[in-house]
């Protein structure tokens, strides 16, 4: 049985580029509806980029994002960036939300990796947590629903136009008729088994927009958080902040040599991906032992204003203040995502994408600090456009017939056993963290493209009886897919730049300065190349 529900914005991501989108599209006097897997990155924001200090400029925010980007970043996508996260600082100000601040009344800025100022803006360590407090507060005076435990299976497009999308809610299926959709269903970092992201967070925002026929760019990019924890297993991947290294903290090799002055010697001119790089680079000659990551010199109030995670380690029994803490690179922002314009808008009408669901933003790497920056301006823009798109039509009779249309095509294909998900999903995890991890090469990227073939064509054959087990199939279908994409895009950039690293192409080439467009038709990937796209 097919239920369906009809609204004007379908908003599918319920993190805080979600909420916000949804937020800007109920100022417009349109039905909005939020959908909700459930796992989300808000916990982890714990602040972001704003040009609010006195040294600090909209200019100099705008050329640290394009230096970061390494010529791939799209400048007006960029400049939207830099111009509009001071506004969304004074929006969330004005509904209640309190920024720490100076005993002069200024602003205490960080200053995060990758940025010549400090710009971060930051409520104690709970920027995220708190703005989303506020953003479900005002959904509900607003009378926007939120719907949780929602799985999204694909959006229902008929010649190039979006009409909803076909769910599973409380094991039943659901068509979602909307006049426009917004994706804002977050990265891909737990395709890898090191991640600092939920575990749901698996590429089901490209994979779903590229069944739809939206196009993606960028999608050989993904930034790997430096220090995450190794250990405690319960706390394996959570990120410990890296501007903790701008106020005096070391890392350290587990045979206690402190390496970084050989690769820069000025640790505050350091991008992201470079320390990552060195830190695997590192761990290599010490058979993969985690780093140490020494904290002891830091202030008892710097520890606590940085790390997120110090109660969390002292249940534990671990105290970063008495011994240094073992961490590893963990798989954390993708940089690609959706092709937007200034407005949000995909290739195909009525889809817009926001947050880490869209791609070209950040280029070939990311400033610490703008990936809870792009929440919030991009989300609000989503919202906006997709609520000035929706007709206020009812397409409830289009989407119900590309939902039973699309339904047809989860009917298994074969004899494979619904108990092999977990193995397939092992192997799949493990072929993507070595083929596609931080330094990449030639072998290792067709083997996890073949893996990965092969594991989204048996997922297509495994039997199921009821929606959960239709869940986890297409859940694992997209995984596959987002590795054969990233395979596609890693294979045809033929050199090293920014966070994306060959290494049997290590050098930046003059040829490569271009942004790589993926598109994917009946299961197949084709590539074309825009060298003018950044400077749209």
């Amino acid at each position: 049985m097919l239920n369906t529900i009809s609204t004007d914005v379908l908003v599918i991501g319920a993190g805080l580029t979600g909420l916000r989108a949804a937020l800007a599209a109920s100022q417009f006097g349109k039905k909005v509806l939020v959908l909700s897997k459930g796992p989300r990155c808000s916990y982890g924001v714990m602040g972001f980029n704003a040009a609010v200090g006195k040294e600090d400029s909209d200019k100099l925010y705008y050329e640290d994002i394009l230096s970061s980007g390494k010529g791939l970043s799209n400048k007006k996508l960029a400049y939207i960036l830099s111009k509009n996260s001071a506004l969304e600082l004074r929006y969330l100000e004005s509904n209640g939300l309190n920024f720490e601040k100076t005993a002069q009344g200024e602003y205490d800025l960080l200053q995060p990796l990758g940025c010549s100022k400090p710009r971060l803006v930051h409520i104690g360590k709970s920027t995220g947590p708190e703005s989303e407090k506020v953003f479900l507060e005002k959904l509900g005076q607003a009378g926007v629903l939120v719907a949780f435990d929602v799985t999204v299976l694909d959006l229902l497009v008929e010649k190039g136009r979006v009409y909803g999308a076909l769910a599973v809610s409380q094991n039943q299926l659901v068509c979602y008729a909307a006049s426009s959709v917004v994706v804002a269903a977050g990265g891909c970092g737990a395709l890898y088994p090191v991640t600092t992201y939920p575990e749901g967070i698996q590429g089901d925002s490209y994979a779903m927009m590229a069944r739809a026929g939206v196009e993606l760019i960028d999608m050989e990019f993904i930034q790997f958080e430096p220090c995450c924890l190794a250990e405690p297993e319960i706390l394996k991947g959570r990120g410990i902040s890296t501007t903790m290294l701008n106020v005096g903290a070391k890392l350290l090799r587990a045979d206690g040599h402190d390496y970084l002055s050989k690769y820069i010697p000025d640790i505050r001119d350091i991008q992201k991906g470079n320390l990552a790089r060195a830190m695997y680079t590192e761990m290599g000659k010490t058979a993969w032992k985690p780093l140490l990551y020494d904290l002891r010199s830091i202030s008892e109030e710097d520890l606590e204003t940085h790390c997120l995670w110090t109660k969390e380690l002292k249940a534990c029994g671990l105290d970063a203040r008495i011994a240094p803490l073992k961490v590893c690179p963990a798989a954390h922002t993708f940089l690609g995502g959706a092709k937007v314009n200034e407005r949000c808008e995909t290739s195909v009408k009525g889809i817009f994408a926001a947050g880490e669901a869209m791609g070209g933003l950040h280029g070939a790497n990311r400033i610490g600090g703008c990936a809870g920056a792009e929440t919030y301006v991009f989300g609000a823009i989503a919202g906006e456009s997709a609520a000035k798109y929706a007709t206020g039509e009812n397409f409830s009779q289009q989407a119900e017939m590309l939902a039973r249309k699309i339904f047809t095509t989860y009917s298994p294909k074969g004899d494979e056993k619904y108990e092999l998900i977990a193995i397939m999903r092992k192997r799949l995890s493990s072929c993507v963290s070595t083929g596609l991890s931080i330094v990449r090469n030639e072998q290792g990227i067709k083997a996890s493209s073949e893996t990965a073939a092969e594991i989204e064509s048996s997922a297509s054959r495994i039997s199921w009886d009821n929606m959960s087990q239709l869940t986890a199939c297409i859940e694992l279908k997209n995984m596959a897919l987002v590795s054969r994409i990233m395979s596609a895009a890693s294979l045809a950039r033929k050199e090293s730049r920014g966070v994306f690293y060959r290494s049997d192409y290590p050098a930046q080439s003059e040829q490569f300065e271009l942004n790589f467009i993926v598109s994917v038709q009946k299961g197949e990937i084709t590539l074309s190349t825009k060298p003018d796209f950044h400077s749209d």
